[in-house]
């Protein structure tokens, strides 16, 4: 009985997405599942415990592709639905706690947000393979991209900061975009002004 409860306890699921052709599920000990409507399930066994993941949609708008941040501050990115790993980057020692896709004209970027309020970006473009972009003061829980602008959750409090770090003036009414900084032209991501990892 006590080996029963035991496996039990570290099958718990910890994180699901459900897509149109399965469901994936990362459990408590550390086990990644795809369960296709038709199919063979796959699975595999991860190095740390799945924090968060992100599906993203392909070109047939197909979800083809699975993004997990773990408890080690490493970001894997999987194929669907065979779980094959394509990539892997380690951004830092904490947990990653919110992940976001960014395609300036056409280029796909991740953005990676960490419980001690880092925030990171890799991808197309990105020589060094990921590049630190600024930190907060507090863990991140959500973050979202809209052209150059960033909108990050941190407990109760949302900032909204540009690529480089500076603070957008928030909208005045719920339905105006926030303000971006006063500079000239739109900036993307420029790389010289993000800080190596």
């Amino acid at each position: 009985m006590w080996q029963h409860f035991i496996w039990f306890m570290q099958s718990q699921v910890v994180r699901s997405i459900v897509t149109p052709d399965g469901i994936v599920t990362a459990h408590a000990d550390r086990m990644l599942l795809f369960r296709p409507h038709r199919g063979r399930e796959q699975m595999l066994r991860l190095s740390a415990r799945v924090t968060v993941m992100l599906a993203c949609i392909g070109p047939q708008d197909r979800v083809f592709r699975l993004l997990v941040g773990d408890s080690n501050g490493s970001v894997h990115l999987f194929s669907l639905p065979e779980l094959n790993l394509i990539e892997s980057h380690e951004l830092g020692k904490s947990s990653v706690s919110a992940l976001t896709l960014h395609e300036p004209g056409g280029r796909k970027r991740v953005i990676a947000g960490l419980q001690n309020g880092d925030v990171f970006a890799f991808g197309e473009g990105i020589p060094t393979g990921s590049l630190k972009l600024f930190s907060i003061s507090g863990p991140i829980g959500l973050i979202r991209s809209n052209e150059e602008i960033l909108t990050i959750h941190s407990g109760w409090s949302r900032e909204v900061r540009h690529w480089n770090g500076d603070v957008v003036t928030p909208a005045k009414r719920w339905f105006e975009p926030p303000t971006p900084p006063k500079k000239g032209g739109t900036q993307q991501l420029i790389l010289p002004k993000a800080v190596p990892a």
